[in-house]
């Protein structure tokens, strides 16, 4: 049965590679058609805006030929034949040229319209293939890395609960950052792009407001810049490979502090001690969690953070001042608080405890015990 078991997994992962393939090609593809719609788009924004002006300025002379056309045929005696016929031709040619530029004008918005229409079906396709990559990925992990080596000693049952657990715990985990890279750094270097095609144009018409657009320029790139570092560092912060879970807490606290204006208390009790990188992961994970409720829930004016060390187990206690809410409800509406569910699955993959109290403006403590383990395994 373990034989057929795991020529069934590597089966599995064989056909899941393969998967992971074509997805990848989907997602580069839509990626270079997206640009290019962009670039299409900017060109074709310039034209509209280039016959917009041919436009009104026909527009100027076709009235400027009817006045004319009306003076000649009123004073017929003072003009010639020839001066009639003129006018009248003037007049004409006016009018055609006129019509002509206006289908023109319409054809482009129509065109207009069509591209942008093509370019959110693009950007949708890649954002939902973008997507299954990320969860292609994470069950390719989850068979090669932690699930295989408990298959012998888990019930069916059990195994599925597992599974679904960790599915779900990283499919969110992976959204939230697909969220915030769609939301901040993509959306800004479309910016840039689009910006820099003007400054191109502008070298060519005024190269004296290129040097203010470069300018401009140079601070989005900065802001983006410090987003995608923000990004990097809620991914994996290098201090907690390098130092542990309290000084990548700390600097945690300290950029949340920053962008949200929300103060911060970190104490520290027992003696610290590095676990397993698995758990150090979960623990940061949970803070994150946490803190991210109290930013968009809590108004809250501070928060406290305590890290606890014992023998057997860590736990973090997490309380705000905030106008609490009902738990009951929280717990019973798992669509609407799925971070508070995602939390206590995070807790119960490590035969962990998590309670939560709150009232209604008496604000809301967490706490999270996990068991503490060693780099290796042991307990401490």
């Amino acid at each position: 049965m373990p034989d057929q078991l795991g020529e069934i997994l590597k089966n599995t992962l064989t056909a899941i590679e393969t998967g992971k393939e074509e997805i990848l090609f989907i997602v580069e593809t839509s990626q270079i058609e997206t640009h290019r719609l962009i670039n299409e788009l900017s060109q074709l924004k310039s034209t509209i805006t280039e016959v917009i002006l041919k436009v009104d300025d026909q527009k100027t002379l076709d009235l400027r030929m009817r006045q004319r056309l009306m003076e000649v045929n009123s004073g017929f005696q003072k003009y010639t034949q020839v001066e009639m016929h003129d006018t009248y031709k003037q007049a004409k040619d006016a009018q055609v040229t006129l019509q002509l530029l206006l289908a023109q004008e319409a054809q482009l918005r129509k065109r207009r319209d069509d591209l942008e229409r093509s370019l959110r079906q693009v950007q949708q396709l890649g954002e939902r293939a973008q997507n299954l990559m990320t969860q292609v990925s994470m069950a390719i992990t989850l068979l090669q890395d932690g699930v295989v080596e408990v298959l012998e000693t888990q019930s069916h049952e059990q195994r599925l609960e597992m599974g679904l657990r960790v599915t779900r715990a990283q499919e969110e985990e992976r959204r939230r950052v697909a969220r915030e890279i769609h939301d901040g750094p993509a959306q800004t270097f479309a910016n840039i792009i689009l910006r820099l095609e003007i400054a191109e144009k502008l070298l060519e018409l005024d190269p004296s407001r290129v040097k203010a657009e470069i300018k401009d320029l140079k601070t989005l790139v900065r802001s983006n810049l410090q987003d995608i570092r923000r990004i990097i560092f809620d991914l994996r912060p290098m201090a907690l490979n390098d130092l542990g879970i309290v000084p990548a807490i700390s600097k945690y606290l300290e950029n949340f502090q920053e962008n949200y204006g929300i103060a911060c208390k970190l104490r520290i009790e027992g003696h610290e001690k590095r676990l397993l990188p698995a758990i150090e992961v979960t623990l940061f994970r949970l803070v994150q969690e946490a803190m991210t409720n109290v930013a968009k829930h809590a108004h809250s004016p501070n928060v406290d953070i305590s890290l606890i060390h014992q023998d057997d187990w860590t736990i973090v206690r997490i309380r705000d001042y905030g106008k609490g809410f009902d738990i009951n409800y929280a717990l019973s509406a798992s669509e609407e608080h799925f971070g508070i569910i995602g939390m206590r699955e995070r807790v119960e993959m490590f035969s962990g405890h998590f309670s939560i109290q709150s009232a209604l403006g008496k604000g809301t403590t967490i706490v999270l015990s996990i068991p503490s383990k060693k780099k290796g395994g042991t307990t401490t």
